[in-house]
């Protein structure tokens, strides 16, 4: 019998053609259209569509569908522009659902042993806590705003996910907290010291759970170590406390970022070191927006002790050398912007409705060598920006519109306030107290010096807002070249105070204000604008007795503060008492690290002699050495200059003049008319200077 091979070969096939076969043991035969008919005569798929099989277990091919960065292009499937999608591998691959019910933690942490990219699909994987990432170069890749990290459960506090690996990255990835389905308190993503270089693009958290650790993204602190972690294009919303929260890092960028409707701050940098050793330094936060938050951007904190209870103060920087610039906050229910440091720069920000509770800021600043600069504020917030307490810094070139008070600049040191544009505030443009403390009355332990307030444009929307306010006698204070417009001339300057500088201001742009003497107290007496330092006499009756301000006017008779001459040491109480002829007058002491930094006065009674007359104060407590003067109305400050013109002869007189007028003759000084004089406070008194030519 003939072999197969030795048969002649067919020369065409049709259905009919039979074909041999065993069948159960015997010989039968089978026609070609028999053999085919349970196959599938052709493929048939949708475009893009790939041919395989995700089911597990053998059987039929099935249509796949092309995943991220993937693409049809004619016959050719090609991969996306990221080099690290050519080596990822998909989460799929090791196991995972993506049903966001199923555990998937398993999957991925097979998938992160590899070494090699994960790619997360648009789905939710269910990953539980504690999860910990320490595979070298991790990266996690999915489709933004679509590809999700959430928890069900969490084992024990601590991290969801803690990151240990020597370099991370994630992009286009949401990770859930889920703090509805847990509640404990738990860091949400916990990136550690083991990790110096992070990268987080395009992500999202959310809903991170506790009153304590309940923060969407934490980068603990590793300095003085240096780190590269990026933070650019992600989004923190809804959790317990921070959204991002980066504590003492030594390098660290986050841009173009959005943090809103979290419980505390929106983006957080700071750290509490009891040993004031680590910090955060060279941190950019720069074009982010945060909203809807207490804070909205934090640097840092003002508690040199870093314990409790506080001890406010700059000494003991957490935060050094930080850059917040072009960011927008709003509607941020305490600040828009609080920063407290050393050498920071808080510039070109946008701040609008923020402040809204008590004592709530645009921005709030309480900085060492540092520049606060071209910000925009508006608002009813109760300041615009509050820097007190600040030392050897810039506050220049700002924008403030529509807050209760402008610029707080109270006790505050060797500070430079100057160009800033303040608009339509209700009280105060700009307020200076001597020593400032925080709403519950803890004081900032330094009484105000050295501070110039400079080129400002101050608009006042009605008679009952004021220019600058110097209150409890600020040292060395200079007022120079402000420009007011609206409201009144009378409440440009209130300065209360024997220590200020006051040259070249103007009020609706006027050179100079005619001031002819009226009667007053039995006295023809010159009451001139408190921010002059030229006026003209054109009607004279009779020889000028005394030359005062507008508010001296006002106060006198009263207490207008009190002159701390020295500190003394050992106090934890003081109480203060006023003396001299009045009666009504109140104050109190302010006292840090046992010495007395301040008095404020409460109360300014009335009857208490002469303009500048100085009353004696005593100090009772159980400390030693405090001692003070006050003053009933502000005395003429030492090298006050009042330039006078007469348009007319004036005879200033001598002898029982109040405040005293003081010449080279010894006698009344005549001045012709057409002739001028220039007077110089001395000693609370004027001096004239001479004729100018």
């Amino acid at each position: 019998m003939p072999t197969i091979d030795q048969l002649d070969p067919a020369q065409a096939t049709a259905d009919a053609d039979l074909l041999p076969l065993s069948q159960n043991g015997s010989v039968r035969h089978a026609s070609r259209a028999q053999l085919l008919a349970t196959t599938q005569p052709k493929l048939t798929l949708s475009q893009g569509l790939l041919l395989g099989r995700a089911s597990s277990g053998v059987g039929a091919p099935e249509p796949l569908m092309l995943g991220a960065n993937l693409a049809m292009v004619g016959n050719t499937l090609t991969v996306g522009t990221s080099p690290l999608l050519n080596e990822a591998l998909p989460i799929e691959a090791f196991g995972a659902r993506g049903d966001g019910m199923t555990d998937d933690s398993a999957a991925l942490a097979a998938a992160i042993a590899t070494g090699r990219p994960v790619r997360l699909s648009a789905k939710t994987y269910v990953v539980n806590g504690q999860f910990t990432i320490a595979t070298a170069n991790t990266a996690l890749i999915g489709t933004p705003g679509l590809s999700s990290l959430k928890r069900l459960t969490q084992t024990g506090n601590g991290a969801w996910i803690s990151i240990q690996a020597p370099n991370f990255m994630a992009d286009g990835v949401i990770f859930d907290a889920n703090r509805a389905a847990v509640s404990q308190d738990s860091w949400a993503v916990l990136v550690t010291s083991a990790c110096p270089q992070a990268d987080f693009h395009r992500c999202a958290f959310r809903n991170a759970s506790g009153a304590t650790l309940g923060s969407g993204l934490v980068f603990l602190a590793s300095d003085p170590a240096p780190s590269t972690h990026i933070v650019r294009d992600c989004e923190f919303s809804g959790n317990t406390v921070h959204g991002l929260w980066v504590q003492a890092v030594n390098g660290m960028q986050i841009s173009d970022s959005r943090a809103h409707d979290n419980g505390q701050y929106g983006f957080c940098v700071d750290y509490n070191d009891p040993t004031f050793y680590q910090k955060a330094r060279a941190v950019q936060v720069c074009g982010c927006s945060a909203w809807a938050n207490t804070r909205g951007i934090a640097i840092g904190n003002f508690n040199s002790t870093n314990a409790q209870p506080p001890v406010w103060g700059n000494a003991n920087p957490d935060a050094v050398g930080i850059v917040v610039s072009g960011n927008s906050c709003h509607d941020n229910t305490a600040y828009g912007i609080a920063a407290a440091g050393r050498a920071l720069g808080i510039h070109g920000n946008m701040l609008v409705n923020n402040g809204t509770a008590p004592g709530g800021a645009g921005i709030l600043a309480n900085v060492a060598f540092s520049r606060i600069a071209n910000n925009v504020v508006s608002g009813a917030s109760t300041y615009g920006i509050d820097c007190g307490g600040s030392i050897n810094s810039d506050i220049s070139c700002n924008f403030i519109d529509g807050a209760v008070i402008g610029l707080n600049v109270g006790g505050s040191i060797q500070l430079r306030v100057a160009d800033n544009d303040v608009q339509n505030c209700a009280q105060w443009a700009i307020l200076v107290a001597n020593v400032e403390t925080d709403a519950n009355g803890l004081n900032f332990g330094i009484a105000c010096a050295n501070l110039t307030l400079a080129d400002n444009w101050i608009a006042m929307p009605t008679v009952t807002a004021g220019g600058i306010q110097l209150r409890d006698g600020p040292n060395q204070v200079s007022v120079l070249r402000n420009n007011f417009s609206g409201g009144t001339l009378g409440l440009c300057l209130f300065a209360n105070t024997d220590s200020v500088s006051i040259e070249g201001n103007r009020w609706n742009l006027a050179p100079r204000f005619i001031c002819n003497p009226v009667a007053r107290s039995g006295m023809q007496t010159v009451v001139y604008p408190d921010i002059a330092d030229v006026i003209m006499l054109t009607a004279v009756t009779s020889p000028v007795q005394s030359m005062i301000s507008a508010y001296q006017a006002v106060c006198q008779g009263q207490v207008s503060f009190v002159r701390l001459t020295a500190g003394g040491t050992g106090y934890t109480h003081a109480s203060v008492a006023v003396g001299g002829p009045g009666t009504g007058a109140t104050a109190s002491a302010v006292i840090s690290n046992g010495v007395i930094v301040g008095i404020v006065v409460g109360a300014t009674g009335s009857g208490y002699g002469a303009i500048g007359a100085a009353l004696p104060i005593v100090i009772t407590g159980d400390g030693t050495g405090a001692a003070a003067i006050g003053y009933a109305a502000p005395p003429v400050p030492e090298e006050r200059a009042l330039l006078v013109r007469c348009n007319t002869g004036v005879a200033f007189v001598r002898a029982g003049s109040s405040p005293i007028q003081e010449n080279w003759t010894g006698a009344d000084l005549v001045v012709p008319s057409n002739g001028d004089v220039e007077w110089r406070g001395t000693w609370g008194g004027w001096r004239a200077r001479g004729f100018p030519h």
